[in-house]
């Protein structure tokens, strides 16, 4: 790891002092090469640095299935971009595109530094609320960027397997460190033992989404227990975070006129929004990347959600950053309604379950009218599944779906693309779902490399 943090200490003090933060609160002690932070003030600052924290990768977005790339649209972007899309072995054969790993080891680094200095101050009366709370912040940060990481380079996780390999888990800002990647069963549970420790130093909720909340823990622990198939767990998480808010936006309020249908709602009005995070990567009204067309299909002519996350020429509108040069991926109080959906449906509770997802679609359909008999009574988990792609498609979750859906035969997919007349297909549980980790923090570090064939 001594290669990450080493370039982090740059990125750092570059990020930083490009800040609009009052007076300077970085130092650096050359002979440690490490960055200095004091105060509260500080440390408020760093964990405020919205454009390192507040970012996730792009590489699931291009791969999950959701988007459809027409033939001239697929040769006119950038190679690692195609073989990402075409699900090649090697999707960067020149090593250049290292975001998707050192961006999450970048936000744990500043989080650590955040944790060191709050827990070496002494207690102040006057401020010691505030404190609390950032030292909430920086614990869901490090377990936002670590549960990031586990998304792109661990495998699903099976229950009945004890040695899947994770990720480092990175607990202080020290380097050179030696680092092991651990079991995927201990590294989720140093994230949800973070997630534990932070609920209770944080608000319940935040009018500044860029921060996290309580809300925002429970919402990714529900996440995270879906994950681990602990459907018991996910559920009491998801309706904690519903107890706190359970908000939703009605879509007939929403014009569908709009080239962009939620420019009206940012970050810090969109009443769905629990915690904000967006990437970069130009999904959002892109001319050649169009709705999955057995996705697009799948709505029903009085879902307001077809056009309002599509136009006429099946572009995707449909970001809640409501901005074309980037898109939300954060944590909304729909997806909680689905977790919820899923739960109950999963628990012998069908009725139940799919009554949770019936809520949400109430808000989803035109004059909050569910056409026809929605739900699919012989298979609920079926019709719940598919309400959850139709809702959080361009939100960098589906990934994570197809990963824990393809362990069961019921719910596996495979996926297939055709380029150029050429037929491309990721099956079901392939090793490709797991991307590399970069050769040289493999070089330098000695980490198991991720067999990708």
């Amino acid at each position: 790891m001594k290669k990450i943090y080493k370039k982090y200490v740059v990125a750092l003090l570059s990020a930083l002092c490009l800040a609009a933060c009052s007076g300077e609160f970085l130092e650096v002690k050359p002979q440690r090469q490490q960055v200095i932070v004091e105060t509260l003030q500080d440390v408020e600052a760093l964990l405020d640095n919205s454009n390192i924290l507040n970012r996730t990768d792009y590489y699931r977005m291009i791969s999950d299935g959701d988007f459809y790339y027409t033939d001239s649209k697929v040769t006119s972007i950038s190679e690692v971009q195609r073989n990402l899309y075409l699900w090649a072995v090697d999707i960067d054969p020149a090593g250049l595109h290292l975001t998707p790993w050192d961006l999450p080891y970048q936000q744990i680094m500043y989080a650590n530094i955040a944790l060191e200095t709050l827990r070496e101050m002494t207690d102040d009366g006057d401020e010691e609320n505030v404190r609390n709370e950032l030292y909430g912040r920086a614990l869901f940060f490090r377990a936002w960027a670590h549960y990031q990481l586990l998304q792109d380079f661990a495998e699903g996780y099976d229950p009945a397997v004890d040695a899947q390999p994770g990720v480092p888990i990175i607990m202080d800002s020290s380097f050179p460190k030696n680092i092991q990647r651990g079991s995927l069963r201990n590294a989720y549970r140093a994230i949800t033992d973070d997630l534990t420790e932070a609920r209770a130093y944080l608000p319940q909720q935040t009018s500044i989404k860029t921060r996290p909340s309580m809300q925002a823990v429970y919402a990714l622990l529900a996440r995270i227990y879906l994950n681990l198939h602990d459907f018991e767990n996910a559920l009491l998480s998801a309706e904690k975070a519903l107890e706190i808010n359970r908000s939703l936006l009605d879509f007939n309020a929403v014009s569908r006129n709009a080239v962009l249908p939620f420019s009206s709602f940012n970050f810090s009005t969109h009443p769905e929004i629990i915690f904000f995070t967006s990437s970069n990567i130009p999904l959002v009204a892109t001319a050649g990347i169009q709705g999955e067309e057995g996705l697009y299909s799948n709505y029903h002519n009085e879902d307001l959600r077809k056009y309002l996350f599509f136009n006429n020429d099946r572009l995707y509108t449909g970001t809640y950053s409501g901005a074309s040069s980037y898109h939300f991926t954060g944590l909304a109080t729909d997806e909680l309604y689905l977790v919820k959906a899923e739960c109950l449906v999963r628990l012998g509770r069908p009725e139940e379950g799919v009554g949770a997802a019936e809520e949400l679609l109430q808000h989803r359909f035109l004059d909050n009218a569910i056409a026809g008999n929605t739900a699919d009574r012989d298979n609920p988990l079926r019709w719940v599944l598919e309400e959850r792609r139709k809702e959080l498609v361009g939100r960098g979750t589906r990934w994570s779906d197809l990963k824990r859906l393809n362990r069961d035969v019921q719910t596996r997919s495979d996926l297939i693309r055709t380029y150029q007349g050429e037929r491309y297909k990721l099956p079901a549980n392939s090793s490709r779902y797991v991307f590399a980790i970069p050769a040289d923090e493999v070089e330098l570090s000695g980490l198991a490399q991720n067999i990708r064939e």
